[in-house]
């Protein structure tokens, strides 16, 4: 984020390539593949405007590290605690404990984040949204594997399932944190 403008642009068009490639493997999921290549286009230019629309990109780094700690908490405290699961046969290891808990903590960190830039209504209202939409965009890459027949969305990444397996929660958020930007007037 504090990258040159051209590394970061250069770094997420390697990152779009590499998870389109993945995508086109698993093309036999049909139609769940084209809504996942939708959902992968419009996150890609919406991590790249949120790059650009402001200097430095304090809302690439709140959509950033809400997504992550979503992430991360719903894991620890979803391996730690949870017990009841959410959707076992698309994603066997998410928990309404971990779930939960992630939302709870992408909102925190959002809102954390944003407090320097002025914290507003309209951040509260998408900090709050972040964690379900993230969580939208990993089960629809996990059903896309599963429809597909694969356990791995790619190689690349060993232990990690693949590039879609790292940027599906924030390429499902970043369009959600561009339109608040954009209806709000809050560019610049």
């Amino acid at each position: 984020m504090a990258a040159p403008p051209i590394v970061f642009a250069v770094v997420l068009g390697l990152v779009a390539i590499l998870a389109a490639a993945e995508l086109y493997d698993l093309r036999a999921a049909g139609l769940w593949a084209a809504l996942e290549a939708i959902v992968l286009a419009l996150g890609i230019g919406a991590l790249s405007f949120l790059r650009f629309v402001q200097d430095p990109p304090s809302w690439l780094l709140a959509a950033i590290v809400s997504v992550w700690a979503g992430d991360v908490v719903a894991y620890v405290v979803g391996t730690t605690i949870g017990r009841r699961k959410i959707l076992p046969r698309i994603s066997p290891g998410k928990t309404w404990e971990g779930t939960l808990a992630g939302f709870v903590a992408a909102t925190a960190a959002a809102i954390l984040v944003a407090i320097p830039a002025g914290l507003a209504s309209w951040w509260v209202v998408t900090a709050v949204l972040i964690g379900p939409v993230a969580f939208g965009g990993d089960l629809l890459e996990s059903w896309l594997k599963r429809r597909a027949g694969v356990k791995d969305s790619g190689t690349l990444l060993p232990g990690h399932g693949g590039v879609l397996d790292r940027i599906d929660s924030l390429v499902a958020a970043g369009p959600l944190v561009a339109a608040a930007i954009v209806l709000t007037g809050r560019m610049g």
